[in-house]
């Protein structure tokens, strides 16, 4: 018979939480390796597409189950990295060939990715102060905006209108009823419930009055959405004075989450280059904006010649497709361009996980350099 351990007294016994069948972070590693399927997909038949819209949902899903298994089993700096860098990438695979199938407008799909790259490159400059926003409830709101949103957009184009007008229908008045239940059961109130009944009775009013453009309107609501949830970096601008001067490698990746998506996402409505070519250069980049957010709280980000030598060249390789037909760009080299675009963001992005994976692998190796080599002081 084993023996108990002593307690000691005035401390409760530590209690070993019992190992998940499966983590938090393989459920998100599945995420992002699966994305690419849908979006694959979304350029083949009308069934396709279909099936494109049933992953893409599941896919969609797994973002709560990771997050109940994070909150119920603990969460670990390398989920916290890759959480966030899939809910992105997820975002520019399912939003970008949207331009190509004509279902909306190019600029909006543009003006989408690039407040993603803005917020992320500020989020790089609070996390190097050592400031940090909270998470909004309207941040949360417009996640549940761009991935229902997207998936809308997808339905509308693969069922009939009347079925679709069922959908909406049931998507306004399935949250009151969520909402009843939960009071009743556990007297709480579902803050979102009202929020969601009001967007789905919006939309159904919009699809049945003004079809032929309920595609751009509901992405001009999506991206309006997208916009109004940064604006807390935006007045948070005030937090900064005092924390330090405005550096070089903060203006230059500014200055490149403007300029890069939005060449993309121009490029791939152009319909020179390779589709998969330009969708995985945003990916790529989404992902290592991602890792430059954590790096930056331990001021080891990369400097302003690295990372505005890289976002360049790939603005240059991507800014190929969009030469005027006077200047007889021969389609091979548009597409060895966009190809060496991909590799490059590619093996930089594969790089920077590798040499900087000290800070965000839970490792008593990782600890140990952390402890040793402290993250630099925030300049008064």
């Amino acid at each position: 018979m084993a023996l108990e351990a002593p307690v000691v007294p005035g401390s409760s016994p530590s209690v070993a939480k019992p190992k998940p069948f499966i983590t938090a972070n393989q459920v998100t590693l599945l995420r992002l390796l699966l994305i690419p399927v849908p979006c694959w997909l979304l350029y083949g038949t009308q069934r396709e597409q279909f099936v494109a819209l049933i992953l893409a949902t599941i896919l969609g899903c797994t973002d709560f189950v990771d997050g109940y298994l994070a909150r119920k089993y603990g969460v670990t700096v390398l989920g916290s990295l890759m959480d966030p860098i899939a809910d992105k990438v997820f975002i520019a695979i399912t939003f970008m060939p949207t331009v190509d199938l004509k279902w909306v407008p190019a600029w909006l799909v543009a003006a989408l990715m690039v407040r993603e790259f803005l917020v992320t490159a500020a989020r790089t400059a609070y996390e190097a102060r050592g400031q940090q926003l909270k998470s909004t409830y309207l941040s949360r709101y417009k996640t549940w905006v761009q991935m229902v949103g997207v998936a809308l957009i997808m339905l509308m184009n693969t069922i009939s209108n009347t079925a679709f007008d069922i959908i909406l229908i049931v998507g306004a008045v399935t949250p009151l009823l969520a909402f009843g239940l939960r009071y009743v059961l556990v007297r709480k109130v579902w803050r979102g419930a009202v929020f969601f009944t009001i967007s789905f009775t919006g939309l159904f009013v919009l699809h049945y009055f003004v079809l032929p453009y309920f595609s751009a309107l509901l992405m001009a609501f999506i991206v309006g959405i997208t916009w109004v949830s940064g604006l807390g970096y935006l007045f948070g601008v005030g937090e900064l004075r005092g924390k330090g001067p405005v550096k070089p490698r903060e203006v230059v990746r500014l200055i490149f989450a403007v300029t890069l998506p939005t060449l993309a996402v121009f490029a791939q409505m152009w319909g020179l280059a390779p589709k998969w070519a330009l969708i995985g250069v945003v990916s790529f980049e989404m992902a290592h904006g991602g890792l430059d957010n954590l790096l930056a709280h331990h001021h080891v980000e990369q400097g302003p010649w690295v990372w505005g030598g890289r976002q360049a060249l790939l603005s240059v390789l991507v800014g190929v497709s969009l030469l005027p037909p006077s200047w007889n760009v021969p389609p091979s080299w548009v597409e060895f361009a966009a190809v060496l675009a991909f590799a490059v963001g590619g093996i930089a992005l594969g790089w920077a996980f590798w040499n900087k994976r000290i800070y965000y692998l839970d490792s008593k190796l990782g600890d140990k350099a952390r402890s040793v080599s402290p993250p630099p002081p925030i300049p008064a």
